[in-house]
């Protein structure tokens, strides 16, 4: 089972998906997205324009190599705080014009077998909620990310979601009022999560 967490900046999806790996147990593989090895993301918040394009190739490429899972274990659960949706989200609201229809190219040829998640697991918390929570964890790259830009993203990540063709199972959760680290919490998503999937 793949069990991956989606929605904007400041939302919860890593410290989530770490307490949903560590509820599972053993049995459980985690895939963090890797913020420190995209060399291009701090220049990127401080001139978007000039970087955009090299920042979202290099996610692109990192996000291909985690996802793709060719070697997964069948009876594993696997669980990632970030999907193959989230660059294609990212580009559109990033990227236009020549460098957009670069970017869909070469996505296009990446697109070999990634495995569409069993649930989506889509967190979303209003924008000064997200902007307190960005602030509060100091990463130096996301101290210049502003609330128009969060509110872009929260309405990208909706058409997404609310498309027809989208059939991905999708549970939706508010994190503006629960701690993200209890226990509790975890164990409410867990059954929410094995609800919608059947078990």
């Amino acid at each position: 089972m793949l069990i991956a967490f989606e929605g904007p900046i400041g939302a919860g999806k890593t410290t989530l998906a770490r307490q949903l790996a560590d509820h599972l147990g053993q049995s459980t593989r985690l895939l963090l997205e890797d913020f420190a090895g995209n060399a291009f993301l701090s220049d990127f918040h401080i001139q978007a324009e000039r970087w955009a394009l090299p920042t979202q190739l290099e996610f692109l490429i990192s996000r291909h190599e985690q996802l793709c899972l060719p070697d997964a274990d069948p009876d594993a659960i696997i669980i990632a705080d970030h999907t193959l949706m989230k660059d294609r989200i990212f580009a559109e609201l990033l990227l236009d014009g020549r460098e957009l229809a670069l970017y869909e190219r070469i996505a296009q040829a990446l697109d070999n077998g990634y495995p569409t998640p069993d649930v989506l697991v889509y967190l979303d918390a209003p924008t000064p909620v997200l902007l307190e929570r960005i602030a509060q964890r100091g990463r130096t790259f996301e101290q210049n990310i502003s609330g128009d830009y969060l509110d872009a993203l929260r309405q990208a990540y909706s058409r997404y979601l609310d498309a027809p063709e989208t059939s991905i199972l999708v549970v939706r959760q508010d994190t503006s009022s629960i701690p993200l680290n209890a226990a509790d919490e975890t164990r409410r998503l867990w059954q929410r999560i094995r609800h919608v999937v059947g078990h």
